[in-house]
């Protein structure tokens, strides 16, 4: 049984053209042809080779649209439909559009301090709430606000169970050569993102891409960055005793790129795949038996070192999939957030993720982007999280 379709509009529509300006163009005349009249939001994703020109090619679409509230941003690679550019020059423009339909932009920069210090009434102010939020996206420099901290403060300024999706920015090695821009704000720094208010629903999909190896274990030492013991024991000594007692391939996986899960909820009797966030593991110090890692891990927290597995994330997908298209209603867009640690270095060529969304919720306009990591709902709240993936299904709501 298919559910009518909704009065809901989105197009996406990519270039490949080296020269930003040429590509910019090119979208936004796509765009006007095939758009109905003027969207109210406007999503530009673009490859590093853009970034210096990002901001003239978000200006060029915009007014081309008629000024619909709009955010762009640079990252490692994006995507488009079934595609994903993982090489090259690309991006990627997706416009949304409906009646009873209110998205604004908003965007946090350096003189907001990192997401540790936004209070209440500042992130408030940015993000304007007019009625219930249906959802939100956003996209963060992770130099200047790469933390945890970055979803919490959101979470705690709207409703609970408001869907939070987006991830941090790939698009540069360094402080200050990400971009980001919101309408007409330019940044190289902090975070941009759109809310999503009336007759709108955005559905999350949220995947992983690794696997517990040995047992779990308690942090009992911890110093900032640095996980200095692991149940009693010097945390590089552990490692390197799981690593001894795994078979091959997975001795190399951990050893060529040692991952660690923090658990979500320490106190759950039982933990799945889901229930951890994935961390790299920077450094390991053997002569101090420490553990560096991005955020670090609070004492008395559980962890569990993890593998990168193509099979458990492609299961993982195949599985929020399955849940997507019980709804029948059309998907009228995705919006999706990559792991870098996925796509063909995980699955041995580009287009699975994008590719498997695209076919099972039957060819939806699609915007992608390769993330530094992706925000997802972990444990009932967004977090950080690594090695996995995040979108969220854009429906319209059908009117009788």
């Amino acid at each position: 049984m298919h559910a009518p379709p909704t009065e809901f509009q989105t197009q996406v529509v990519s270039d490949r053209h080296a020269d930003t300006r040429t590509a910019a163009l090119s979208l936004a005349g796509s765009l006007r042809e095939e758009l109905d009249g003027p969207p109210a939001a406007l999503l530009v994703a673009a490859s590093f080779h853009h970034s210096t020109a990002l901001p003239e090619a978000v200006r060029t679409i915009r007014d081309a649209l008629d000024g619909p509230a709009s955010v762009g941003f640079t990252a490692r690679s994006v995507m488009a439909g079934p595609e994903e550019f993982e090489s090259g020059p690309s991006m990627v423009a997706m416009a949304i559009g409906g009646p009873r339909l209110r998205i604004r932009s908003f965007h946090f920069d350096h003189r907001d301090g990192p997401p540790e210090a936004w209070s209440r009434e500042l992130v408030r102010s940015r993000l304007r709430p007019m009625s219930p939020p249906r959802g939100l996206l956003v996209f963060a420099d992770p130099f200047t606000a790469g933390s945890d901290a970055l979803p919490a403060r959101l979470a705690a300024t709207l409703p609970a169970g408001v869907p939070i999706s987006g991830g941090l920015l790939s698009g540069a090695s360094q402080a200050g050569a990400n971009v980001l821009v919101a309408d007409d704000a330019v940044s190289m720094s902090g975070a941009v993102g759109l809310i999503f208010e009336g007759d709108i629903e955005l559905e999350p999909i949220v995947a992983h891409g690794c696997r517990g190896v040995g047992e779990s274990l308690i942090v009992t030492g911890a110093d900032g960055s640095s996980i200095t013991s692991l149940g009693g024991r010097p945390a590089a000594e552990v490692l390197e005793e799981v690593l001894g007692s795994l078979s091959g391939a997975d001795r190399t996986a951990l050893a060529r790129t040692p991952l660690i899960g923090i658990a979500a909820d320490a106190a759950k009797p039982i933990k799945g795949r889901g229930d951890f966030l994935i961390r790299p593991i920077g450094t390991v110090d053997r002569a101090s038996g420490n553990l560096l890692l991005s955020g670090g891990a609070p004492r008395g927290s559980t962890v569990r070192f993890q593998v990168r597995d193509a099979k458990i994330a492609a299961e993982d997908l195949g599985m929020s999939l399955d849940l997507a298209v019980l709804d029948h209603r059309p998907a009228d867009g995705v919006i999706l957030s990559s792991s870098a640690g996925r796509g063909s270095s995980l699955f041995g060529s580009p287009g699975h993720d994008a590719g498997r969304i695209h076919e099972r919720l039957a060819d939806p306009p699609l915007l992608g982007f390769v993330a530094a990591a992706e925000i997802a709902s972990i444990g009932g709240r967004p977090r950080l999280a690594g090695l996995g993936l995040s979108a969220v299904v854009l429906r319209g709501v059908v009117r009788p």
